[in-house]
Formats: structure tokens, C-alpha cells, sequence
């Protein structure tokens, strides 16, 4: 007698199947899934990202309500200067592409002992980010032309140049992480461990993305244990200085 390779179940351990609210609810998302358009997936990741950071907010010590916004970018850049010291500063951007940023704060951080340095590899994103920026954008023909004595690039992947970068002496850090991606914001992140230091200003050009510069940045706070106070945003652009 032939026997049956997948024997049918003694009735002693088949249970009904109960329909509940919940279960309802899963099939219901799955549908969902299944049927939303990416550009409407992507529209409910970027909300959910946004009650990520008010959850993760509500948990940060000093952290009363919420903090200050700003009408443009510009408007937090002008905020962020009252916190730069009479002292030498030294400007870190990561993810220069046209220059637009980097301009902006050699106008207006005027004193002679200031230094900027712009990293990027200058070939675009190196992997795919968003549904309209895939790996390549943002690419140029090199870094832009900035007619001030004071600032440098260091051209090449963040993985490769980081590690030969020395940081010069300075008395007030200022840090623009542009990067997009989860595993550049995640290598800037950790270079930047041991030079960071209380008053430090770090400035997020896409903070609120869950699946990037977001999550290196709790990542990072969780691993090292270090404190921010978020000073102002500017829609996805956000402000903080460390404690």
C-alpha cells in the first residue's frame, strides 16, 4: 500500500479557523501593499519616519515639546552661526555636490581662521536612495569653484578618504552630513566618534528618513551613549549640538 507523503492531519489537531479584527487588519495591509503605487508607498514611509522622530523625541533628556522651526534651510543655517564661538571653526561638509551649502556658510562665517573642507566623490549616490534618485545622481565634473583661500575637498568615497583625514586643530566643530545614505551618514558617523566634543553642531540635511541618515544617527547616539539637544529644523533639515 502506497503511503501518502504528506499524511492528512488527525482531526484532533485541526482547530477552526476564527476570524478576528486583527487577522482582518493583516490581510487588509498585505492588500494594501500589494496594490500601493511606489511613489504612495513612499509618501506613508516618509510619514511614518516623521512619528519615528516625534517618538524618539519625547524619549531625549531636555527635550521639551517641539523644537524650533525655521522657515528655509537658510533660516536654520543663520541660527546655527549665533552658536559658533569667536574662535577658530572648522566646517566639515559631507556631500558638497554643487556647492550651494558650502557657499552659503563661507558668506556668511566671515573670520579668517575658519576653515572648510568639502568630502565627496563627486560620481553621484553610490547606491540607489529614492524612487527618482538612483545610484549615479548628484554626480559632477568635480567640486565646485568657490573663490575663498580658506576652503579645501577631499575627493573619493567616504570609506576611503576618511581614514587618511587628519582633523587640523580648531576650537568649534560645525558638521554637514548630506550624505543620504544610511551607509555614508553610518561612516561618517563613526569617524566622527572621537572629535566630538560638547557645543559641537551637527546639521542633517535629510534627517528624516528612517531607513538612513535617521537611523545611523539614533544608531550612533545608542552605541556611544552621547546626548543632543535638537535646536531647530527646517522640514527634513535638522540641528543639534552635543552635550
Amino acid at each position: 500500500m502506497a503511503i501518502p507523503l504528506c499524511p492528512a492531519m488527525p482531526r484532533r489537531y485541526i482547530r477552526p479557523v476564527t476570524t478576528t479584527f486583527r487577522a482582518l487588519a493583516h490581510r487588509s495591509l498585505m492588500a494594501l501593499g500589494r496594490r500601493l503605487p511606489a511613489r504612495r508607498f513612499q509618501n506613508l514611509h516618509d510619514a511614518m519616519s516623521w512619528v519615528e522622530l516625534g517618538r524618539w523625541l519625547v524619549h531625549q533628556p531636555g527635550v521639551n515639546g517641539t523644537p524650533r522651526m525655521f522657515a528655509t534651510r537658510d533660516d536654520l543655517f543663520a541660527y546655527a552661526l549665533t552658536y559658533v564661538q569667536d574662535a577658530p571653526t572648522q566646517y566639515l561638509e559631507f556631500g558638497v555636490y554643487e556647492g550651494s551649502s558650502l557657499r552659503w556658510w563661507t558668506e556668511h562665517l566671515t573670520d579668517p581662521s575658519a576653515r572648510f573642507v568639502g568630502f565627496d566623490s563627486f560620481e553621484g549616490l553610490p547606491e540607489d536612495w529614492r524612487l527618482d534618485l538612483t545610484q549615479g545622481h548628484f554626480r559632477t565634473a568635480g567640486p565646485p569653484s568657490i573663490d575663498d583661500p580658506r576652503v579645501s575637498f577631499v575627493v573619493g568615497w567616504f570609506d576611503d578618504t576618511l581614514p587618511k583625514y587628519e582633523l587640523p586643530p580648531h576650537a568649534q566643530l560645525v558638521v554637514n552630513i548630506d550624505c543620504d545614505l544610511y551607509s555614508s551618514a553610518r561612516t561618517v558617523l563613526e569617524w566622527l566618534q572621537p572629535h566630538l566634543r560638547p557645543g559641537t553642531l551637527v546639521y542633517f540635511d535629510e534627517l528624516v528618513d528612517s531607513h538612513n541618515e535617521m537611523r545611523a544617527f539614533m544608531e550612533s547616539l545608542a552605541k556611544s551613549g552621547r546626548h543632543v539637544t535638537p535646536l531647530g529644523f527646517s522640514g527634513w533639515n535638522w540641528l543639534f549640538r552635543y552635550e
